[in-house]
Parts: C-alpha cells; structure tokens; sequence
C-alpha cells in the first residue's frame, strides 16, 4: 500500500512539473507574440481589428529611411490574416490609399517607396503570397512606370493567384492601361483574367471586354 502511496505521489509531482513546463512555455510563446504585434503595430491599435485605416495612421508614424520600418511593415503584411491582407492589398492599390494619408506628392512618393521595399522583404520571407506580387507591381508601375521589373512582379502575381476574383479585376485594369507596354505572357495572362470574370461575374464580361478593346486590348487573337 505505501508503495503505491509513493508511486501516486510520484505521478502527481510528474504532472505538477509538466502543467508548470507547460505553463511557461505558453507564457514565453505568447510573450514572444505580444513583441512581434509591439514591433509592428502602435500599442493602442493591437487592441483593435487590423485594417487599411489603421494601417494609414501607423505609416505616418515611420521613416522611409529606417531600414527597420520597412522590416516591421514586412512583418506585419506576412503576418496578416488573408483577408486582412487581400483588404489591405486592394485598399493600397488605389491612388487614394496614399492621398487620404498626405497632400505633398513628394511624401506620398516617399511612403509608397517604403512600402515598395517592404514588399520585397515580405516577398523574400513569403514568395507564394500572389496579393504581395500584384501589390508590388503596382506600386513599381506607379513609380517607374511599368518596366521589367513590374511585369516580372504580374507575373508572378499570376503565377500564385491566378484565379482570385478580386485581384484579377485589379490586374485587368492596371494591365489594360499599359497594354502596348506588355510583353507577349502578360497579354496572354489578360486574356486568361477575362475568361475568370466570365465565369466569376458573367453579367460584367461584356462590359469588360469593351473596355480593355478601347483600351487596345487584342483577346481572342494572338495579337
């Protein structure tokens, strides 16, 4: 019988020992995800849902010059749930993301070069995220126009997203802008988008299909 006490006891202190062990490694785990939201979001904002808006007003708030802002604007892309990425890719996209933030075009240029860079780190860590790439694209076409390096960032957007609705109206409108600039795999990637909205939006095809014809667009030659 004392035996037995014993061997309880024993088993009693074993499970003491590995709720403790337990304990502390969810304490230093979650610690350790408290530092990684500190270093990329303000301490008033972890608090609330994540995006575009609250995005905007920690922007303001960093150095384009600071390495280390870029790197935690990475972190914080990568570390996104997807539809607050996908909200937050489409929001950046549009002209207005940068012009509700600042007046001056030199700062508003300034702040999309800090989120260009950025994109290239979150990219290094996360290659498979397609959103990032058409974001990237986006951004360089706004700042350099669309050269090879913007069509090497389509296309890579293409190649891990190539079948999201809302990224591929996205792309259909920058792409359809720049048409005469596209090489021949990019044209061919139009007119793959084209078919998706057929299929995803039936009752805006014809419409769309007007629009990039206006704007140049060839979509079912070879042209």
């Amino acid at each position: 019988m004392a035996g037995l006490d014993k061997s309880a006891q024993g088993a009693s202190a074993f499970a003491i020992g590995l709720l403790l062990s337990l304990g502390i490694c969810l304490t230093g785990l979650g610690g350790y995800q408290l530092f990684k939201l500190d270093n990329s979001h303000q301490r008033s904002e972890i608090l609330y849902s994540v995006s575009p808006g609250t995005l905007q007003v920690w922007l303001v708030t960093l150095n384009h010059n600071d390495p280390g802002d870029a790197a935690r604007v990475a972190n914080r892309l990568v570390n996104m749930t997807l539809p607050q990425r996908r909200d937050v890719v489409l929001a950046i996209a549009r002209p207005e993301f940068f012009e509700q933030i600042t007046d001056s075009f030199a700062d508003r240029r300034r702040l999309q070069l800090l989120v260009l860079e950025a994109l290239q780190l979150a990219l290094a860590e996360a290659p498979a995220l397609g959103e990032l790439w058409f974001l990237s694209a986006r951004l360089r076409g706004n700042l350099y126009g669309m050269d090879s390096a913007a069509q090497s960032y389509l296309e890579l957007s293409f190649a891990y997203s190539p079948k999201e609705v809302d990224l591929v109206l996205e792309r259909l409108k920058m792409m359809s802008l720049a048409w005469p600039l596209l090489n021949d795999r990019l044209r061919e990637i139009v007119r793959h988008d084209v078919r998706v909205v057929e299929l995803a939006y039936p009752g805006r095809a014809g419409e769309l299909r007007q629009y990039l014809q206006k704007a140049g667009a060839v979509l079912d030659d070879a042209g």
